[in-house]
Formats: C-alpha cells, sequence, structure tokens
C-alpha cells in the first residue's frame, strides 16, 4: 500500500486470527465488581470481535446501517467494514472532508453513492469484488467504466448522535422529543458532545457542567453541592436520562455520575415546564446514554494523572447476529485516585450494557443497566473556614480538615429499557422505563468554626455526623411524535404522559464533640472513629410523586415563520413521615398545575434565524399556610427569551445570542402580623403569603461546532444580574461575567496526527455578606484558569494524549461558603497521560 494511503481489510470471505490486549487496571483491592468489569470487558471484545468475523463472512446484499456524521473517511471505512467489502481510500481525497452520517437499508453501491453524494467522488469496483475511491470523473481501470449513477429512495434522517462524529456541537436535540435542531429551538440550548468529553478528559458530570456556558458550583450541606446557572440552583428535578425527568438523585454530589456511558449531555437553558414542571427556572440537563453502534468496535483507554489518579475504560461491541438486527454494548470503567488534598481516596467501578434489537422493520426494543459504585475514604464534606474578617485563610491548597475514618459510599444499580415503533415514514411512538436502586452511607466529624487572624484559633470539630439513605426510584414515559401538511405547511406534533415516583428513607444522627483544630497542621486522627452508628435523631420514609401529560407543536405558518405552542398539566405530591414519631414531617401537591410554553421563529435564510420564546415552571408552597387558612399558590417562575442563531458550515457550526429576563414570583415569606397563628402548618406554626419576587436578566451568546478543516470549538460567554425585594443579588456566587472555552484543532498536512487544543474558564470577581454575620463580607477576586491538550496518533488503531489543567497553576477558591465553613480550593496544575485503542 503506498504512502497515504488507508485501507479497510474487510473483504467478502477474508478470515483472520482477531486481536486480542492486555488491559491492565489502575491501583486498587480487587473486589468482585472489579472481577465483573474485567470478565465484561473481555465478553465484550469477544463478542465484537465475533460479530466483525460474522461481517466478514458474510457479505449481505442489503446493509442495515446507523452511522452518525464523522470525516468521510471514517464513515466510507465503517460502511465498506459492515458490508464486508475491501475499500481502498487514498487519503488526499479525504482529507478535511466531513460526511453527515447514515441511516437506513441500502445496498453497496446505493450505500457508497449516498455518503459520497455531493463530494465529487465514487466507489469503483475492481474486478476483485474490492472497491477504490476516485475523483467522480475518473474511470476505473479494473472495469474500464465509470460507476453506473445509482437512485437513491431512502430520505436522510437527521441525527442528534455525536459517539463517533468528531464534532463539537450536534444536527438535533432529542430533549423535546421532536428532534429539532439548535436554529429551531427558540431557546438557549447547548450540548457537550462525546468528543469534547474526550478531548478534555471530562469523567464525571460535575466536570462537564463546569466547562458549559452559564454554569457555577456552589457548596451546600454535607456535601450536596449544586450548579446554579442564571441565578437559580440546578436540583435533581433539572435532570433527565433519555428526555425522562425525576430519575436521578444528587449527581454532582452525593452519588456523582460517571459519564463513559453517555453520548452527549443536552442543556436548555432557562426555566423549563414542558419538560420537567416543577423545578426552578434554572435549567433542564438530559443525559443522553449511548447505545449498541451498528459495526463492531473495541475501544479501551487508560490514562494517569497527578496525585496517583488512575483510570481504565472499555467500550466494547457491535452486531450480534448476521443480520445486524441484535446489537450489543458494554462500557466498564474504574477508577482510582488520591487528591490534591490531604487524606481523601476514592474508588469508582462502573459496569454499563446495553442490547438493542429490531423486532420488525419498524419496531426497535433496548434494554439496559447500569451499575456504578464510589467509596471515598477521608472524606471532606464541610471544607475549609474563612477568618472572622471574611477573608480567606492562608494555609496550603492540600490543607483538609477531616479524620481518616470519615467515609461516603454509594452505589447505584439501574435498568432501563425502550421500544419505538414507527408508523410510517412520518410518525412514530416511543415507550420508555427504568428503575433505580441507590444506597449512601456518610459518617464524618464535622469541622466548623470561624478563625481569628491572630491566634489561628476557632475551628473545631463539633459533632460526628452519620447518614444512611435508600433511594428506589421509578419513571415511565410515553409519546407520539410526527409530522403533517396543512394548508401548504409543514408541521410538528408531539404528545405524550409521564409518571415518576421516587421513595427513599433518610436516616441521620450525630454525636457531640468538642476537639480543637489546628489549620495549619490538622491531624487526621485527632478522634476515634466510635465504635457503633448512635440511634437515629431523624429517621424519616419520604414519597415523592410526579405525573403529567404535555404536547407541543411546531407550526409553519408561512414558508420562513414557525410558530410553537405547547404546555404540560402536572400532578404532584410529596410527603414525608417520621418513623419515630409516625407523623408527617412534610405534606404538600399540586393537582393540576399548567406550565405553557410559546415560542417564534423566523427563518432569515436557511443558516440564520430570530426568535422569541416565553416558557415558565412552577415549586409547590402547599406546606406552608395562610392566616386564613388556606394553601399557598406555587411559586412560577418564567423565563423570557429574544435572540438570534446561526446554522453554519452545512450544520457542522452553531451560533446563538439571546437576551433573557427571568422571574419567581409569589415565592413564600413569613406573615409578620400573623406569627404563631398557623399552627396546623407542617412547615412552621407561623404564617406565610405569596410575597417575594426573584428576579435574574442578561444576555448570553455561544459557539459550538467546527470553525475550520479540523478545529473544533465550544465557547460561550454570559452576562448576569440578579435581584431580589430588597435589590440584593439573589446567589450572591454567581459572577456577573463568565466565559467558558473550550478548542481543539488537528494539525494539516504532514502533522495532521497532531492535535493541540485548550479550556479557558474565566470569571469577574463577587462578594455577598455572610450569613453568620450580615455585617462581615466574604469575597472572591475574578480568575481566568487555563488549560491544554495535545494528542498523537500513533497508528490507525492507537493514540496517546497529555492533557494539563490549570496550567498557570491559578490559586483560588472554587467554591465560596460562609464563615465558619464551606470553601474549597480549586485544583492546582495537575497532568494526565493517557492512551487510547481503538479496533
Amino acid at each position: 500500500m503506498i504512502k497515504g494511503v488507508k485501507s479497510v481489510r474487510r473483504q467478502h470471505g477474508r478470515q483472520g486470527k482477531p486481536n486480542t490486549s492486555s488491559i491492565g487496571m489502575g491501583p486498587g483491592t480487587a473486589s468482585t465488581t472489579v472481577r465483573a468489569l474485567v470478565s465484561m470487558s473481555l465478553a465484550a471484545a469477544l463478542a465484537a470481535t465475533c460479530g466483525e468475523l460474522h461481517a466478514q463472512a458474510v457479505a449481505p446484499t442489503q446493509v442495515k446501517v446507523q452511522l452518525p456524521p464523522a470525516s468521510l473517511d471514517q464513515t466510507l471505512n465503517r460502511f465498506a467494514a459492515l458490508a464486508g467489502v475491501e475499500l481502498a481510500v487514498d487519503g488526499a481525497l479525504t482529507e478535511g472532508r466531513r460526511s453527515p452520517g447514515l441511516q437506513g437499508s441500502y445496498s453497496i453501491e446505493q450505500g457508497f453513492a449516498e455518503i459520497l453524494k455531493g463530494q465529487g467522488l465514487v466507489a469503483v469496483r475492481g474486478t476483485e469484488g474490492g472497491y477504490a475511491l476516485r475523483k467522480a470523473a475518473s474511470v476505473a481501470p479494473e472495469s474500464g467504466q465509470a460507476l453506473p449513477a445509482v437512485t437513491i429512495s431512502a430520505e436522510s434522517q437527521r441525527s442528534a448522535i455525536t459517539d463517533q462524529s468528531g464534532s463539537y456541537t450536534t444536527r438535533a436535540l432529542s430533549m423535546g422529543k421532536l428532534e429539532q435542531s439548535l436554529r429551531e429551538t427558540p431557546q438557549s440550548v447547548s450540548v457537550v458532545t462525546r468528543q469534547q468529553m474526550d478531548d478534555q478528559n471530562l469523567v464525571q458530570l460535575d466536570q462537564v457542567l463546569a466547562q458549559a456556558t452559564g454554569f457555577t458550583r456552589t457548596q451546600r450541606n454535607f456535601g450536596s453541592h449544586t450548579f446554579v446557572i442564571r441565578g437559580f440552583a440546578i436540583n435533581n428535578s433539572n435532570y433527565l436520562q433519555d428526555g425522562v425527568p425525576g430519575t436521578v438523585y444528587d449527581p454532582t454530589g452525593w452519588l456523582p455520575i460517571d459519564t463513559a456511558i453517555y453520548d452527549r449531555v443536552e442543556i436548555l437553558r432557562g426555566a423549563s415546564g414542558l419538560v420537567v414542571s416543577a423545578a426552578d427556572p434554572s435549567r433542564a440537563v438530559n443525559l443522553v446514554r449511548k447505545r449498541p453502534r451498528a459495526e463492531p468496535h473495541f475501544d479501551v483507554n487508560a490514562s494517569a494523572g497527578s496525585w496517583g489518579n488512575y483510570r481504565t475504560e472499555v467500550d466494547a461491541g457491535g452486531p450480534i447476529n448476521a443480520e445486524g438486527t441484535l446489537r450489543g454494548r458494554v462500557v466498564a470503567a474504574y477508577q482510582d485516585r488520591n487528591y490534591f488534598y490531604d487524606v481523601t481516596h476514592s474508588s469508582e467501578p462502573l459496569l454499563y450494557g446495553m442490547l438493542e434489537a429490531d423486532l420488525s422493520r419498524d419496531t426497535r426494543l433496548g434494554v439496559g443497566l447500569r451499575h456504578q459504585e464510589n467509596r471515598i475514604d477521608g472524606y471532606w464534606l464541610f471544607g475549609l473556614p474563612r477568618y472572622a474578617d471574611g477573608s480567606a485563610l492562608n494555609v496550603s491548597r492540600s490543607t483538609s480538615l477531616v479524620q481518616r475514618w470519615n467515609r461516603n459510599i454509594a452505589n447505584v444499580t439501574e435498568l432501563f429499557a425502550d421500544l419505538e415503533h414507527r408508523f410510517d415514514a412520518d410518525w412514530k411512538t416511543r415507550l420508555t422505563f427504568s428503575h433505580a436502586e441507590s444506597s449512601l452511607d456518610q459518617r464524618a466529624a464535622l469541622p466548623r468554626g470561624t478563625v481569628d487572624p491572630v491566634t489561628q484559633s476557632g475551628s473545631r470539630f463539633y459533632s460526628l455526623y452519620y447518614k444512611q439513605m435508600g433511594i428506589v426510584s421509578d419513571g415511565v414515559d410515553a409519546n407520539l411524535t410526527g409530522q403533517f401538511r396543512l394548508l401548504g405547511g409543514a408541521h410538528q406534533l408531539m404528545v405524550g404522559a409521564s409518571a415518576v415516583r421516587m421513595r427513599y428513607r433518610n436516616s441521620t444522627a450525630s454525636i457531640s464533640a468538642n476537639s480543637r483544630i489546628d489549620i495549619n497542621h490538622p491531624n487526621p486522627d485527632a478522634i476515634a472513629e466510635p465504635a457503633a452508628t448512635p440511634a437515629w435523631s431523624s429517621d424519616s420514609d419520604v414519597r415523592d410523586e410526579r405525573y403529567g401529560v404535555y404536547g407541543s407543536t411546531r407550526l409553519q405558518l408561512v414558508e420562513p415563520f414557525h410558530l410553537l405552542l405547547g404546555g404540560r398539566f402536572s400532578w404532584l405530591k410529596y410527603q414525608e413521615k417520621s418513623r419515630l414519631t409516625g407523623l408527617n414531617t412534610s405534606d404538600y401537591k399540586q393537582v393540576g398545575q399548567f406550565t405553557p410554553y410559546a415560542g417564534v421563529v423566523y427563518d432569515l435564510n436557511r443558516q440564520w434565524s430570530v426568535y422569541a420564546s416565553y416558557t415558565d415552571t412552577f415549586q409547590p408552597q402547599s406546606a406552608y399556610q395562610t392566616a386564613s387558612g388556606t394553601t399557598l399558590k406555587p411559586a412560577i417562575g418564567s423565563n423570557t427569551e429574544l435572540g438570534i442563531k446561526g446554522e453554519l458550515m452545512d450544520g457542522r457550526l452553531n451560533f446563538s445570542a439571546a437576551v433573557f429576563r427571568i422571574r419567581k414570583n409569589n415565592i413564600a415569606v413569613i406573615d409578620t402580623a400573623n406569627l404563631g397563628n398557623c399552627p396546623n402548618s407542617l412547615a412552621s406554626t407561623d404564617c406565610y403569603l405569596n410575597a417575594s419576587t426573584y428576579r435574574s436578566k442578561g444576555f448570553e451568546t455561544e459557539i459550538s461546532g467546527e470553525l475550520a478543516r479540523g478545529w473544533n470549538v465550544a465557547a460561550g460567554y454570559t452576562y448576569l444580574v440578579t435581584r431580589d425585594d430588597e435589590g440584593k443579588s439573589i446567589s450572591g456566587e454567581s459572577p456577573r461575567h463568565l466565559l467558558r472555552l473550550s478548542t481543539n484543532y488537528r494539525l494539516p498536512g504532514e502533522l495532521n496526527a497532531w492535535t493541540i487544543g485548550g479550556a479557558v474558564s474565566a470569571q469577574t470577581g463577587y462578594a455577598f455578606a455572610s450569613d453568620e454575620d450580615p455585617s462581615t463580607t466574604t469575597s472572591e477576586g475574578g480568575r481566568a484558569v487555563w488549560d491544554i491538550n495535545t494528542s498523537y496518533r500513533i497508528d490507525k488503531h492507537w493514540s496517546a494524549a497529555l492533557a494539563v489543567t490549570n496550567l498557570f497553576d491559578k490559586r483560588y477558591y472554587g467554591m465560596v461558603g460562609g464563615l465558619s465553613r464551606g470553601n474549597y480550593y480549586g485544583e492546582p496544575r495537575a497532568l494526565t497521560l493517557s492512551l487510547r485503542g481503538s479496533f
């Protein structure tokens, strides 16, 4: 084979020995789970290899494919592999070219013709059955004639899949069920793709959100940290999995989610009542799982980083039967790490598997399982205190105020399934189900106390804390989507219903402690671990049920003008009952609450659109009572937005800019004229009024995708102002200016084995009055944190990468709390070296 020519050896009837790989796990104690990971990984590798050999042995007359957008040579090679033919590709012909992918059933000639449509290239068949890529005007020397024109009857479909696309954007969103493009969605949306997660080594959900437009992280009690967007917190209700809300619990805090199993993370900013209804008007985050691929594959990634951070991932699968109607995929990962601060160590095994079957030409069934464990020894959940004057401690970033026996043990086992049926080319229905069981076991010594700047004293371990939770969640969603023509326009319609139930037992206890802490020389063995867990001081059963029916439509009133209307009716019931007293400690519900959605999109041309939208959410407040004995109305959060969007470079680059305004009205406030006059209220004996309003407004712009050949970028800027009734910020830790930028570039020509990239997270400073002492101000200065990464393609199977985060070793606080606790340093400079193989 001459230099510059790539070849896929998949010739019909050819057999060969399967490749084998030896994969080393990171340091850690061997366990049943780890052995299971290795066993499942080897099984997946065997399945992928067997599937590949079977594909080689039988060249189907029709090839069923589901290839995502990718580089042209990747798409051609994958199709050739599925078709069981040899394809010789001259790299000079495909360099820098992209393909929108391919979906459907095709003959070999039809498939090649559809992939190469508009490229000025043809695949010419030789006398021995193999194919070679030529310019369209060329004549195949083996056959003496050009490849005849082929008429394709299959209609290409816009795909939201980002796996193997190599892109920092996507052509469609699946969150709203209609799979509209980003430009067709009249609200601010972002997508963190599989490629961006791989380039930046974003292996946990909190790392993904930290790189997304507009996000800032905020500390919460006992380590249940959350993110804030546009001044409002992102709680459990704001998260979805494959479009179903309310099925995950504390994914950026106690039960962190590993991103190895996800194809992409879709983010809709502002109120999102159509998809989540009962939530803060912050945003919706949709986690979209990886699905089995149509071609055999075996991918492995091993990495080692600063402070003993070791990780191994295996992702393997492909078709299981000859027809390709049964496909499988297994993802296994194990991470073992220490941290930049003292004592803490964690281990996290993950196992994910999914089977997908074509029950008929129009019906597809998918079933899957995820099991993830997370153990943190030396768990640190209260952070550092501050000096009494509000300034930050002058201590090493490695300082941690923990006891060695502190721990956080969490695990989740999740079973999910979906069934999709297409009635015709325009209409389909989808049913999704999930069941998850999670547990949490937490114990720690709690440090707290403002530090005197002169004596360096004041911080103490004030109690020993224990917490256990058993969480069970079930979710089901059914919807019908389709398109129709009426009065000369093309329209879309979606209707559906969902039900989610989460139950958990929440038990806590504490033992008084009074042990001084030397913040300059903390002792992780100062307090002996108690021999037994104390009796629970709080022990309750919680039941959270949410039901809804929803619908939306996209109407083409005239050629450039689209009207989007939708809404959701929601029923919600939340009840918490004490196991110690048998009494309800919380009880509220909402019946038939309507959350509307409306938007207009005007197409300036095929690339640019302007839009305006309104949507809202609600939060029940029925646990509060008014002086007249009625329950409070829900707080309503609304989002109004006006913007412009561009879909450039044939959909490979998306741009948006928008101004927004958010209001949260009817927030409960104490009725000072009726203190203690509502003894029947579970929330408080005081009476309340619907009286307060929170406001948020600003400007946001974002660009994502391919700026030029081989150059990916994802960048977003946010300007934000928030106010409560008194004119104070509703989110003290939200900066006024915030920039997130990530980029990656493949060098041209003879250097195209190299990629270089980087990221920057920059924001202005902020300040807010301390809760402990309103006369004292807590502040954090502005900062810019830079990252770089580079990778080298060793050969067609292997590549190596180096990532450096916080390149200039910026010293800053990533989360700021109060005077007595809740302050966490940002991570110092760190290096991660990884080796990735793909077969």
